[in-house]
């Protein structure tokens, strides 16, 4: 059937089950083909329906596209039916049609909670009340995870949205149900709203720290490196196998240069986990947003002085957005050239594959459905499915990173978001001019936000939002510690502080610390220079940098806290090393002995005694 013909039926579908009159033949989900036709996927009688690709990520797996009915109690089958297929077709009225995941997890939580009433020998949905609501709610907050801990809030929150969402649905079926909690919501059971609220928690996801992302991030570059020798093994078994050698022979082959054929996979493996690690690393884009990445999705573009930034575009499906751009770095184009450069074996194979099927029958719709991979650069080969060759699934890359952190004698389990919230972390102290490892990677995110997202209008606004969130987050946090009373601060600014402190003790019983620090944070101008913290907003200081190190100790806008001690006692001891010199000159010694005189004054305001001076000195 054509598109016209297709959706008509789709149409027809929606009236049916709104007015209860249902053919069991009546189109529910398809497909568009190569010619533009349409391809039926599921009707309304099947007992699993397939949804469309077009509905999900390209980081899902094609066993996540299908809903069973089979798994659902016998007795609620049909109510279920007819509420799915209205949510497939119209979505629930004020809110977005919804996209595969959502789906396929309402469907899920849903067959979950039908299996409670089945236990509970309620047999119809219009049975339930909210005593019967109640009980559901405790006993989901009772369920453990698979670490024998509760399940998190948002496991709840997908739990009761999903009953929510029946409740509506099932008002146009045969078998309406009460609203199981009249005078609640789902995210307030599953304990989500005031603080506990996903924008908050937000910052509070566990980053990946330093000592695993600085040896990670390393090893990845050093694999880079190693992509002709790679590619070259590759080739040389690829040569061997056009030639009809046996896999005994190859393996003997491959040995005597010091290899295995399992070596070889696992190198490629490595080397396209290491292109993966920069990209997510430097980038902050979503798992499923890697997948979309596609052949010649780098690019740059120069500003008004000719300088140059990179890019990069590909897909976004959280919010809808779509075609997305981001700002990355030079090492990110570096990872993006060598994924192609990996990845075109398996984009020929696929190539030929659709080659052979459109030949055999232009209409088989695994020409489609392999097309959507022909010029992805993250491709595996699944056994599971015959060996095809699809882009690699979410489940896929997260196995793989932990596999690639094991081989750097990293031990970490890494989730979906802590790639990108560690990039917002990283990219706000370099906003903030507080990065140290990497900076190089993020020095464009020193620059006035507002103008990096002025550069493009397809970029990711919620990832500045993640950035710019961080970068409170980090100036609250520190905000809160300087009005500790037990604080150590030193420098020019430190006593006005000080002096806040003290007056601010009276608030103590009204709001905390943390309140407070977030009232003041947005009035208070903070930017690292190394050796401190700099609070004038007027520009134009040169304090922490080149020879100037020491010229924050005694400048009125300072603040040193014990994060910085390291530092001073580091450029101390260096100072003392110089003084030894002969060759400096009068003007070098007299520099020396202003800057020792600065640390001194630093340290013994953190509490050093002369003694302790003194033994830095022997």
């Amino acid at each position: 059937m054509n598109e016209v013909e297709f959706y008509a039926e789709q149409h027809k579908t929606l009236h049916a089950v709104q007015a209860g009159t249902i053919d069991s033949n009546v189109v529910i989900t398809g497909m568009r083909l190569e010619d533009g036709s349409y391809h039926v996927l599921s009707r309304y009688d099947d007992d699993v329906w397939v949804l469309p690709d077009s509905l999900f990520s390209a980081a899902m797996t094609d066993s996540l596209k299908k809903i069973n009915f089979l798994n659902a109690p016998v007795v609620f089958r049909e109510t279920l039916r007819a509420c799915t297929a209205r949510y497939i077709l119209s979505g629930i009225e004020g809110r977005n049609k919804p996209r595969g995941a959502t789906i396929r997890s309402f469907f899920v939580c849903v067959v979950l909670f039908l299996h409670w009433l089945h236990d509970r020998r309620v047999a119809r949905l219009s049975d339930l009340n909210p005593l019967i609501g109640q009980q559901y709610v405790e006993f989901c907050k009772g369920l453990e995870s698979r670490e024998r801990k509760l399940v998190s809030g948002a496991t709840l929150f997908n739990r009761f949205l999903a009953v929510e969402k029946l409740h509506i649905l099932s008002q146009q079926s045969g078998d309406a149900m009460r609203h199981p909690w009249p005078d609640m919501s789902a995210k307030h059971l599953a304990g989500l709203t005031g603080k506990n609220n996903p924008v908050y928690q937000e910052a509070k996801t566990e980053i990946i720290p330093d000592d695993i992302l600085g040896p990670l991030f390393q090893s990845a570059v050093e694999w880079l490196e190693r992509i002709d020798e790679v590619i070259s093994l590759r080739a040389q078994v690829e040569g061997l196998k056009a030639e009809g050698r046996s896999a005994r022979f190859i393996q003997l082959r491959v040995q005597k240069i010091g290899w295995t054929l399992n070596g070889i996979r696992k190198a490629e493996q490595h080397l396209q986990t290491a292109c993966m690690c920069i990209i997510l690393i430097t980038s902050g884009i979503r798992v499923s947003e890697l997948c979309s990445l596609e052949n010649q999705c780098a690019f740059k573009k120069l500003d008004e002085n000719g300088e140059p930034f990179h890019w990069m575009r590909g897909t976004s499906y959280k919010t809808g957005v779509g075609s997305c751009e981001w700002l990355v770095s030079k090492i990110t184009h570096r990872a993006l050239t060598v994924a192609e450069k990996l990845v075109r074996p398996l984009q020929a194979k696929l190539e030929q594959r659709i080659f052979g099927l459109r030949t055999d029958n232009p209409r088989d719709t695994e020409i489609v459905r392999l097309g959507e991979h022909t010029h992805r650069l993250f491709l595996g080969v699944t056994t599971a499915q015959g060996n095809r060759i699809v882009t690699l699934s979410s489940t896929s890359i997260l196995t793989r990173l932990k596999a690639f952190a094991r081989q750097c004698g990293l031990d970490w389990g890494f989730t979906p978001h802590q790639f990108r919230r560690t990039f917002a972390v990283y990219a706000a102290h370099s906003a903030l001019g507080d990065l140290r490892y990497l900076r190089d990677h993020f020095k464009h995110w020193s620059l006035d936000m507002t103008i990096l997202y002025a550069m493009s209008r397809l970029q990711d606004a919620e990832l500045y939002d993640s950035v710019g969130l961080a970068a409170l987050t980090i100036k609250t946090e520190l905000l809160e510690h300087w009005l500790e009373p037990d604080a150590i601060l030193v420098g020019g600014a430190a006593e006005t502080i000080r002096a806040f402190r003290t007056k601010s003790e009276g608030l103590a019983t009204k709001i905390d610390r943390a309140e407070m620090a977030k009232t003041i944070s947005p009035i208070v101008h903070l930017r690292a220079t190394g050796v401190a913290w700099c609070t004038a907003d007027t520009g134009g200081c040169n304090g922490g940098q080149g020879i100037e190190k020491t010229r924050c100790a005694d400048c009125s806008n300072a603040v040193i806290d014990e994060s910085r001690k390291s530092v001073w006692q580091g450029i101390y001891a260096q100072q003392l090393e110089l003084r030894e010199l002969s060759d400096i000159g009068p003007g070098g010694t007299e520099r020396v002995e202003r800057d020792i005189k600065r640390c001194a004054m630093v340290l013994k305001n953190f509490g050093a005694t002369e003694e302790d001076l003194a033994d830095v000195e022997t």
